[in-house]
């Protein structure tokens, strides 16, 4: 992005409040994001952030600053795409962005379908969290997102693809495997096996353990992974129980038949949801993507065509 360097730093320093993660995101050190704040600071001749025991805070002008940054980036993006579109052709390149869930299982058929029928354009994708991709999205950066969370309909276009649940696993032989279902109380108990606590599920068993006054310190997790392969691996290995989702299980052709078992009170839902900006879908190309995804995807064939389970 051509974007001045301290307002990048900036903008990264605003958006999380932290020197630390703005040094991370542009690949400089602390001290360095630290230099190109000063620098804004001294060409305004006044202060954006207020240092507290607490951590950063933006002043009332740190405030009305980063307002206007992030318009100026979202233009800088708008006008890199545009000028993009007109010396490679408006229909040439398709930026989608997806979590982590949808792109190991639901992308690849959609980008095969898309190829299909769509041969001359250039797809590339992108992995990064729900706000992540609905910011990229905003900014231009993106034109089109598979997210698993409710999002603002009258700012962007959403296009329903597929409702899933989020489920814990089990050997068959585990003394729960019978049941069909665990209570929160008995999660709390089991050695549990999950993903990141960024993802997705790790969210919504959150909000179910909020509703039981417990939080993440409650449970016995023994392990945290990044993939969704070594979450059912090490469910089987270590016979432990695994947060995963119905929808990565759909797809699931290497573990053993390991058991489904819903979570008590009401089953843990989310939908899955093609994601655009109003300006995109003018796009011919995004809208083709939006309709092969409408064909591929309706919310309830998960659940039509249940994963077999162990009795």
């Amino acid at each position: 992005m051509i974007l001045n360097t301290s307002i990048r730093s900036f903008l990264h320093a605003a958006r999380h409040l932290s020197f630390s993660v703005a040094a991370r995101k542009t690949y400089i050190s602390q001290p360095a994001v630290s230099a190109r704040i000063k620098r804004l600071e001294e060409y305004f001749d006044v202060e954006l952030f207020e240092r507290t025991p607490a951590g950063l805070r933006l002043t009332s002008a740190g405030k009305i600053f980063f307002d206007y940054a992030q318009r100026l980036e979202q233009l800088v993006a708008e006008a890199e795409r545009a000028v993009k579109d007109i010396s490679e052709g408006d229909d040439v390149h398709l930026y989608i962005g997806a979590n982590r869930s949808a792109t190991s299982v639901m992308l690849p058929d959609l980008l095969s379908h898309f190829s299909q029928a769509c041969p001359d354009v250039r797809v590339r994708t992108e992995l990064q969290s729900p706000d992540q991709l609905l910011e990229r999205l905003s900014y231009g950066f993106l034109d089109a997102v598979i997210v698993e969370q409710t999002v603002d309909e009258e700012r962007f276009h959403v296009t329903p693809l597929l409702r899933d649940e989020v489920v814990i696993i089990c050997l068959p032989d585990h003394p729960l495997a019978g049941e069909g279902r665990i209570s929160i109380e008995q999660l709390c108990r089991e050695p549990l096996v999950t993903n990141s606590p960024m993802s997705g599920t790790r969210q919504m068993l959150r909000e179910r353990l909020d509703l039981h006054d417990k939080h993440d310190g409650d449970l016995n997790i023994i392990m945290e992974l990044q993939s969704i392969d070594l979450v059912r691996q090490m469910t089987e290995n270590r016979h432990a129980v695994g947060l995963v989702s119905r929808l990565v299980m759909s797809q699931n052709t290497t573990s053993r038949d390991l058991v489904m078992l819903q979570i008590d009170d009401e089953p843990m839902l989310r939908v899955f949801s093609m994601v655009t900006t109003h300006k995109s879908l003018e796009r011919p190309n995004v809208r083709r993507l939006c309709q092969i995804a409408s064909e591929i995807y309706d919310e309830e064939m998960l659940f039509r065509n249940p994963v077999d389970q162990a009795s």
